[in-house]
């Protein structure tokens, strides 16, 4: 049985998946108030497609009771730093507005969880989140705290502060991926939604400075709705396209309804990650494939490969999904238009490797399999006339020249764009938040991305799943605050009733 949050109670009630035509809807029974119900997907062939991905399988889940539950540990541990914020975006929920006090812990907090969290197997990757992180001014002494534990970081923010070239450059200097949000070239959305049209001015001199540091390091945060200009998508991928030092990918986020109704009278349409996937394959221009991103597990791949392992492998197929669009030099294209037989179908084959190396001895055996499959799946997959824009023996000479060019010492990622129409990557994640109305405790069962926080000074450091962090934060920062927070951030905490009686005595 799976569980949910009723719609006019909230409390934890027995729900059910149930399609209708081509959607599909969250049906949540509740005693008190009758059966209520959540639209997911508008397109249910792709939403049980994705379940189908993965294969049969009987999906573990929970009665969301996030405060007692000793939830798996993360591969990604959000941490907040602050609840100031220099936006206070009419829909943000984690902001000293919306929640009526200060959250603004020392660097004993910081040393306690980093302390817990180092010695985690594997260690998991930071989120430095808020609020705004980059308004406190202790940033990068809490970031070189977190590297000294050996832990990677991610800086996540909203990007006004990296205006300033200077600030911008210290802190790329610290090494750091960062995850900047970014809802688009539109003035009216920033108006509407973050509450000045000037935002995206500074955003736009933000991003100018981060194409100027290393690449790959900048990932875009962009939140997406079936109402925005269908072309806004499409400009955004231009943007990227010309600008490849910037990012080395997008998150696409679903509309989440988490603003209170007083400070944003809007009731839009639901947009479930099935929208926001086929708005991603019209922006293209071309079939986009999609596949769950918890489908990626290749661990043993990997390891032989020494690559990383995906941080989100093993969450629910219906949460993040995950396609490629490759760069001709002239616009982002569907990876399908350089593969035989589709995105899905390579990513099957990969798992499919990936399985048969389990069963294979460690070992020169285990690699030697691991090299002859993914040459396999190359020559199954990849349409080498398509990468080169001919067929035949023109393809055939084509390729002679680029791996002739490879063996007298050519680095392949240059040879490849001089001499083929691969120019560049950019993959694209659907990264669907859930809200009240959303939440289902199969999903959060599987999620590998918590909310980190010591219970107490001396308290073990539990974890919360981000969909679930909305229902929990207020009670658990202020809890936190009331603990750990710097000296002077009292601000509707107890420290501050202290303080007004020490000004009337």
């Amino acid at each position: 049985m799976n569980f949910a949050l009723c719609n006019k109670c909230r409390q934890t009630v027995p729900v059910e998946n149930q399609r209708r035509g081509n959607r599909v809807y969250l049906v949540k029974k509740c005693v008190s108030c009758g059966d209520t119900e959540t639209l997911i997907s508008n397109d249910a062939e792709a939403y049980y497609r994705k379940r189908a991905f993965v294969g049969d399988r009987t999906y573990p889940t929970c009665k969301l009771d996030c405060t007692v539950c000793n939830h798996i540990v993360p591969n990604i541990a959000f941490i907040e730093l602050t609840n100031r914020c220099n936006m206070n975006c009419p829909i943000c929920i984690t902001n000293v507005p919306s929640m009526g006090f200060e959250f603004e812990p020392g660097m004993e907090y910081f040393r306690t969880l980093f302390e817990t969290l180092a010695k985690l197997d594997p260690k998991p990757s930071l989120q430095l989140f808020g609020g705004e992180p980059t308004v406190r001014e202790d940033l990068f002494e809490i970031i070189r705290l977190a590297r000294s534990h050996d832990l990677s970081v991610r800086v996540v923010t909203n990007g006004l502060k990296l205006a300033d070239p200077e600030y911008c450059e210290r802190l790329m200097a610290e090494d750091v991926s960062i995850l900047i949000s970014f809802d688009g070239f539109d003035r009216k959305v920033y108006e509407k939604f973050r509450g000045s049209g000037h935002y995206l001015d500074l955003k736009v001199r933000a991003l100018e400075n981060l194409a100027k540091g290393k690449r790959g390091k900048v990932i875009l945060m962009t939140v997406a709705s079936r109402e925005q200009d269908p072309s806004e998508l499409k400009r955004l991928f231009e943007y990227c396209m010309k600008t490849p030092r910037l990012s080395r990918g997008i998150f696409l986020m679903p509309l989440a309804h988490m603003w209170s109704p007083d400070r944003l009278d809007y009731s839009p349409e639901r947009t479930t990650p099935e929208d926001v996937e086929r708005m991603v394959g019209e922006a293209v221009g071309g079939e986009v494939e999609f596949v769950p991103l918890g489908s990626l597990e290749t661990d043993t791949l990997n390891r032989v490969l020494k690559l990383k392992s995906m941080p989100f492998v093993g969450v629910h197929p219906n949460c993040e999904s995950l396609t490629l669009l490759i760069s001709d030099g002239e616009r982002y294209l569907s990876a399908n238009t350089f593969l035989k037989r589709g995105f899905a179908a390579a990513v099957a084959d990969l798992r499919a490797l990936a399985g048969a190396l389990e069963k294979t001895r460690e070992g020169f055996s285990r690699k030697r399999k691991a090299w002859c499959g993914l040459a396999r799946l190359v020559l199954r997959h990849f349409d080498f006339g398509a990468a080169v824009g001919r067929k035949g023996l023109g393809a055939f000479l084509a390729w002679a020249g680029i791996f002739a060019r490879m063996a007298l010492g050519r680095k392949p990622k240059l040879v490849l764009r001089e001499r083929t129409r691969l120019k560049g990557l950019l993959q694209i994640i659907v990264l669907p938040f859930e809200d009240y109305d959303t939440t289902e405790g199969t999903r959060l069962r599987m999620c590998k991305s918590c909310f980190a926080f010591p219970e107490g000074k001396n308290g073990p450091v539990r974890y919360i799943p981000v969909c679930a962090w909305e229902r929990h934060k207020a009670e658990v920062m202020r809890r936190v605050a009331e603990t750990f927070n710097k000296p002077g951030f009292t601000k509707g905490l107890s420290g501050e009733k202290n303080e007004r009686v020490a000004e009337n005595v």
